[in-house]
């Protein structure tokens, strides 16, 4: 029979305190297999075992606003508590559960919880790795820490949530909170009274999650209490765990010079790994490894440092490979491929000596991904440079290209990379970058890339999908102040690619390390690609537009073909089927008829006269389809400069934010022609979020499977086919 108990409101130290006392006695066997229900008072932020407070927290709000910090006995990341919530215990031994390991026990404690959220009326359910989320909204956050054969694992259950007070005591990467960062946090996060518009007595959440466990373990239980020896002993304890010695025990690791470090993440969680290394004689004298990971026994992670100390580089793999073959342990969703990654992260900075970076800048190489520094630099083949390092003035700023006049650090880059051999691509947005990486990887191309520590791990994920299809790469820092540091709108307009501010580039250290492959010896003449106003759709053109001195051209989309490949699913998709060019014609024909308000944006590929018979030909049919309609909304989208200044949204489209154009006339279908590829993906995503209107895509290439219709290959033949149905 299991035991249930409620232990009230309590401030942190008393909950963590019973957490290790239970925990204990459980090991002991001097308790029954428990289940306890708990809250907080006061409010508080608890780190995670093996995280660092001064990187988590900030202390500066929570000692202003009285929010207490502690820390926990299990991993995992930062968690606020305010005293609304419900926090839920198993404490028990793999004897009660069966001999589960970590990922097998999470799934099953989860599962029993989802399950009871859902007697209330909540659609819950179990999210590797620990998350209960609601339809994609996290409502509660789980972990759990081994005592020999004795476990705790436990959650939070969040009641009705002050995302605000949550956001302002955690050191995200958003330094200043707007409405908007607030209102994309509570997008995220799920809470009680906000599934079920009230907030339930805390007695039926209790039994609704005993019932979910009861169902999910096949267990009986009866309430009960405390029992006089855990009561002593939390006498005894409590005060350890309010002390100093408890909360700070994780130290943040020096920032000087002597520290080499790295961000690694994975599955598994996140790793912060700082490394002191004699660089005269390539030693590893010391490591700090911090983060939001879990991992039993608790001290492994002490164990592998000590076990570090003094090794030299070239021995460090089979050294953690060698701890790790000695000793029982287990990880949730990592294995031992991930601390070696992590541990190597910073510690491949080192060859950065060999290229003549100064120790103190050594930190300037981000990471390098797949393999060791120089041998990724000696391949590299790929130059990605980030927009915001060009002036705002400069006409290339949000154009894959360069005019290399000397104005900025990104010219000298492309000098460099044509010097090398290299193909300097400038990135321009988020889903641009997505794409080079995954077609680097299909092509087998080894890179060279430019962002913060703030971007790279804050999307670690698309670097690590390209790694492991095969594209390795260096990434370096980048000088100046950053979107992460200015808050979340510079942060959104940067995914955009609408950030305004000047950022530099690292030239000195560029040069160093690219010293490791040889000059191609070959002068490369820039091709200068001439442009005019396609004489077709040249009166669509804004009164106040002017030519700039460049505008992507063809050749942007066709340098990734292979990635856009991946998505050909045949000759056009309608919503989630293929279907033919003749089906998919009629269906857009249907569509125009029918439609109340329908627009047409016209993009650069017909906007544009580039002098290539093809192009000039559907730019023609497509003035022939708007004169056949003879009420379409024309928006042109002639470039993706976003519009700083004053458009007019009933004539153009501003490129981070195409839903504006079409709210403002309420448009009930769109279509998209002439629009660049990486850049039509980005305008289905924010026209679905959005708006409700209907989005068909005419491409000239493999298509867009996420609209709700798209043809392929469209030429003007196929367009001239459309004219003949209306």
């Amino acid at each position: 029979m299991w035991r249930v108990v409620y232990t009230g409101q309590r401030p942190h130290y008393e909950n963590i305190a019973l957490d290790r006392i239970m925990l204990d006695l459980m090991a002991e066997d001097k308790i029954p297999p428990t289940i306890r229900f708990l809250q907080f008072k006061p409010e508080c932020v608890l780190v995670g075992f093996h995280q660092a407070v001064e990187q988590e927290v900030r202390l500066e709000y929570t000692q202003r606003e009285g929010i207490e910090v502690g820390r926990r006995i299990t991993g995992g990341g930062a968690i606020y508590f305010d005293e609304t919530q419900i926090g839920w215990e198993v404490i028990a031994t793999k004897d009660h559960l069966g001999d589960l390991n970590y990922e097998e026990l999470t799934r099953k404690i989860c599962t029993g919880v989802a399950k009871g959220l859902q007697k209330l009326g909540i659609k819950a359910e179990f999210r590797p790795r620990n998350d209960i989320e609601v339809e994609g909204r996290k409502i509660s956050g789980t972990g759990g820490v081994f005592e020999g054969k004795a476990f705790l694992y436990q959650g939070t259950v969040l009641m009705d949530f002050n995302v605000e007070r949550m956001l302002k005591s955690l050191q995200i990467p958003v330094e200043k909170l707007t409405s908007k960062g607030i209102k994309s946090a509570e997008d995220r996060v799920e809470w009680v009274k906000r599934a079920l518009g009230y907030v339930p007595e805390k007695e039926k959440v209790f039994e609704a999650i005993l019932q979910g466990l009861k169902e999910e373990l096949n267990i009986d239980f009866q309430w009960g209490e405390l029992t006089d020896e855990e009561l002593r002993l939390l006498e005894e304890k409590k005060d350890y765990f309010r002390s100093e010695e408890w909360i700070y025990h994780v130290k943040k690791a020096p920032t000087d010079s002597e520290m080499l470090f790295g961000i690694y993440r994975c599955p598994g969680g996140t790793f912060r790994v700082s490394a002191k290394v004699d660089l005269q004689s390539k030693v590893l004298q010391q490591i700090i490894i911090n983060g939001d990971f879990f991992v039993k026994p608790q001290k492994l992670i002490y164990d592998l440092e000590a076990y570090l100390k003094h090794t030299p580089i070239r021995d460090v793999e089979s050294r953690i490979r060698d701890f790790f073959s000695k000793r029982e342990w287990e990880g949730l969703n990592l294995g031992v491929e991930d601390l070696v990654e992590a541990v190597l992260f910073p510690l491949r900075k080192v060859e950065g000596i060999d290229l003549g970076i100064e120790k103190k800048r050594l930190n300037n190489i981000i990471a390098s991904i797949g393999g060791g520094l120089i041998e990724n630099l000696q391949k590299a083949k790929v130059m990605l440079l980030p927009y915001c390092a060009k002036p705002r003035w400069c006409d290339y700023r949000h154009l894959d290209d360069c005019g290399e006049c000397g104005g900025c650090t990104v010219g000298d880059a492309y000098r460099l990379a044509y010097q090398k051999g290299m193909i300097p691509i400038t990135i321009t947005s988020f889903e641009l970058l997505r794409d080079t990486l995954l077609w680097c990887a299909q092509n087998g191309y080894t890179y060279v890339g430019h962002c913060c520590y703030e971007f790279y791990e804050k999307r670690y994920e698309i670097f690590r999908r390209a790694s492991e299809e095969g594209a390795k790469g260096v990434l370096f820092d980048i000088v100046g102040t950053t979107c992460y540091s200015l808050g979340v709108e510079e942060e959104e307009k940067a995914y955009h690619g609408e950030f305004t501010v000047e950022l530099d580039l690292i030239k000195e250290d560029l040069y160093k390390s690219l010293s490791v492959k040889e000059d191609e010896g070959i002068e490369i003449e820039k091709q200068i690609v001439s442009f005019d106003f396609s004489p077709y759709l040249v009166d669509f053109k804004p009164t106040y537009y002017k030519k700039p001195k460049a505008v992507p051209t063809p050749e942007e989309d066709r340098t990734r073909t292979s990635m856009q490949k991946e998505v050909f699913l045949g000759e056009a998709t309608l919503e989630d089927k293929v279907v033919g060019y003749k089906e998919a014609l009629e269906v857009v024909a249907s569509w125009i008829k029918g439609s109340e308000s329908p627009t047409i944006v016209l993009g650069p590929l017909v906007f544009w006269d580039f002098g290539e018979k093809e192009l000039q030909e559907k730019a023609k049919a497509v003035r022939e389809l708007i004169e056949k309609v003879g009420r379409f909304n024309v928006k042109v989208l002639p470039d993706y400069r976003p519009k700083l200044k004053k458009y007019d949204p009933s004539v153009e489209m501003d490129p981070p934010n195409p839903h504006h154009a079409i709210l403002h006339g309420k448009h009930d279908l769109t279509i998209l022609v002439g629009v660049h590829c990486y850049r039509t993906d980005f305008v289905i995503r924010l026209l679905r979020k959005h708006t409700d209107t209907k989005i068909a895509t005419l491409c000239g290439l493999y298509g867009h499977p996420t609209a709700h219709l798209s043809t392929a290959f469209t030429d003007a033949q196929k367009i001239e086919d459309l004219i003949k149905l209306l």
